[in-house]
């Protein structure tokens, strides 16, 4: 099962947050309790998840076992974090019209690249992967893209076309081998109907 962190104020102002360790707006920690009693009823056996406190507190406050990994943190935009989109692209207008014409390759300023967190993100889960147990890792957008994408069989490019809200949850069945079937995609917690027809990626498989 792979869980986005709930919405924060940054998010939700239309800003890249990176590495910036902001909480849980208010607005999702008043929707956590409920979320959290959906993720204990799914019962894993163990969750794997970001140092970033907007995925960290929620994890541990879930009561099952816990690993955390660096490499789940979400992508690093330097300089631009916490900045809104619309005041980067007045502000740097040529280096936001790279960043965007090839967000794949193009780090913003200091920061790194989509292509740098998908395989970061992979490392790590691959390397604390075990078929044998339940899991839920509850972390950020860009990881999660990169590891529902690598599970799919998705050319890893593709990751920055899936769709995925806060607290959207995503379940699949992966056997030994790491073949993977997609039970649902970005159900989003809580009480919001899942909708199997709707697709994982903005322009479809």
């Amino acid at each position: 099962m792979l869980l986005r962190h709930g919405p924060t104020t940054a998010s939700q102002g239309g800003a890249p947050l990176g590495r910036l360790d902001l909480p849980v707006s208010p607005e999702g920690e008043a929707r956590w309790p409920e979320v959290k009693r959906h993720l204990q009823a799914l019962n894993p056996e163990r969750v794997l998840c970001s140092p970033l406190q907007r995925s960290r507190r929620h994890a541990e406050d879930l009561g099952f076992p816990l690993t955390v990994l660096e490499d789940l943190s979400e992508q690093a935009f330097g300089t631009w974090e916490g900045r809104p989109w619309d005041e980067l692209c007045a502000a740097e207008p040529t280096a936001t019209t790279a960043f965007f014409e090839a967000p794949f390759e193009s780090p913003a300023p200091n920061g790194e690249s989509f292509d740098a967190v998908t395989r970061r993100a992979l490392r790590a889960f691959e390397g604390a992967w075990d078929p044998a147990r339940t899991t839920l890792v509850l972390a950020h957008a860009g990881p999660l893209r990169a590891i529902l994408t690598h599970l799919l069989g998705e050319p890893r490019e593709r990751a920055l076309e899936v769709v995925w809200q806060p607290f959207g949850l995503t379940c699949l069945e992966v056997d030994e081998e790491g073949r993977a079937g997609l039970c649902w995609h970005n159900h989003v917690l809580p009480g919001m109907p899942c909708d199997p027809e709707s697709p994982v990626f903005r322009s479809g498989f």
